[in-house]
């Protein structure tokens, strides 16, 4: 267990190193599977050109981040 703020007046408050990888890996699951599917899919189905393919990866995973960061923040709580 750790204590999220040791000098805050809810110093009771602990949070278990289970909670933080199942955390982490729920975020990493949210930004890293929309990029993949989306590249898989401009690459195989659609069958676009390798630049485009690359652009619309990167494009989605920068997309994919920020909705990650902003689930980061209610997971913390």
């Amino acid at each position: 267990m750790f204590k999220l703020n040791p000098n805050s007046e809810n110093s009771n408050m602990k949070i278990s190193v289970l909670k933080i990888f199942l955390n982490g890996t729920l975020l990493a699951l949210i930004i890293s599977v929309p990029a993949i599917i989306s590249t898989v899919l401009f690459h195989y189905v659609i069958k676009t050109n390798l630049i485009i393919t690359i652009s619309a990866g990167i494009i989605t995973l920068f997309v994919a981040m920020g909705f990650g960061y902003k689930i980061s923040k209610r997971l913390s709580m």
